[in-house]
């Protein structure tokens, strides 16, 4: 009988001390401590089992717990390795030194050679962006666009474009310019040929705001197009415009006014036109990596309201890097005060990269 509480207090000692060393700790204030488990601390007084005292409630500023990752923490050791290092130590074969960091593989010549011509493209279109930056006057920003364009009209042409665009913001005041060239082969509906078909135009745009939300605008524009016979159009557009949304991801504007064209048109006597206008312009940021872009004017003679042109654009640009954009719009532009044998309207989608400057 002496040998069995001998083994059962030996069984219960050792099943204590294992407990122990898993257990909470509650320490009491004049530095005693009971082992046990933690169950709350609230409205002042902590609840605590002890496996000897049963439930006990202590106050809260009499006492404190102690966990056991808390004590974890002061005992210094060997790290254990994680589950992937393990694996990547088995596959390799060898046994990893204790506590040693493992030394980084030696770079090949062709990781080398990559990293080399890396560092050189970023360094040169570094400088190149400072060289173009730095022939910009000061508060503008824009873009230079280079793409491909396919007109669908009486024709189809096939043709290179170059384009401008550049802003500048200065209090009440806003400036906007535009310009550009496109050039390519033109197939009529006869199958015949044009070689270096001619397009090119540009424009300045003058806001004044008024409040937040109303603003006046002044556009001059030109434009010749060969393949409408259009030599020489030259237009005056003012009027007043309204933000209806004007947020950071959105923008919508709507503008109505007046417009003086000289248009010198092949096989059209009449020169001068004047006509009331009205058009809108919407910006949507999806992100800062992908926006859309829309706007639309039309003119109209209010004395010959046959005589009229009409424009519509929406446009997704996609930032791909710091220093280049891809676009794809879809435009379509009806002119009815060109000559009767030339196409009236035309549609056209455009794929352009640009560089933001």
């Amino acid at each position: 009988m002496t040998k069995l509480r001998v083994l059962f207090f030996v069984l219960a000692a050792s099943l204590s001390l294992a407990t122990a060393r898993g257990a909470d700790k509650l320490i009491l204030d004049n530095g005693d401590s009971i082992q046990g488990e933690y169950i709350s601390n609230e409205n002042g007084i902590i609840t605590f089992k002890s496996p000897i005292l049963g439930v006990i409630t202590v106050p809260s500023d009499k006492a404190e717990v102690q966990s056991p990752t808390e004590v974890s923490e002061e005992v210094d050791g060997p790290a254990i390795p994680g589950a992937g290092e393990q694996l990547a130590d088995a596959a390799s074969g060898e046994e990893p030194a204790p506590d040693a960091q493992a030394e980084p593989a030696p770079k090949t010549e062709e990781q080398i050679e990559a990293e080399e011509q890396a560092e050189y493209f970023d360094q040169l279109i570094s400088e190149w962006k400072d060289s173009f930056q730095s022939i910009i006057p000061d508060g503008w920003s824009g873009k230079i666009n280079v793409g491909f364009t396919y007109t669908n009209a009486a024709s189809t042409t096939t043709s290179l474009v170059t384009g401008l665009k550049a802003k500048k913001d200065s209090g009440p005041h806003h400036y906007e310019l535009s310009a550009f060239y496109q050039f390519g082969d033109t197939v009529n509906a006869s199958g015949a040929k044009t070689i270096n078909t001619d397009k090119y135009g540009g424009g300045f745009n003058y806001k004044y705001d008024l409040s937040d939300d109303w603003f006046i605008t002044s556009t001059t524009s030109y434009l010749h197009d060969q393949v409408k016979g259009i030599k020489n159009q030259a237009t005056e557009q003012i009027g007043v415009g309204y933000r209806i949304i004007n947020e950071d991801d959105m923008k919508l504007s709507v503008n109505g006014g007046m417009a003086g064209q000289y248009n010198y048109v092949g096989g059209v006597s009449q020169k001068w036109y004047y006509y009331v206008t009205a058009g809108n312009d919407f910006e949507y940021h999806f992100n800062k990596y992908f926006r859309v872009e829309q706007n639309f004017n039309i003119r109209v003679d209010p004395s010959e309201t046959s005589q009229y042109q009409f424009y519509f654009n929406i446009a997704g640009i996609a930032k791909l890097t710091d220093w280049i954009e891809a676009s794809l719009s879809y435009n379509y532009n009806y002119d009815n005060t060109v000559s009767a044998g030339s196409s009236k309207g035309e549609e056209n989608i455009v794929f352009a990269l640009g560089v933001p400057f």
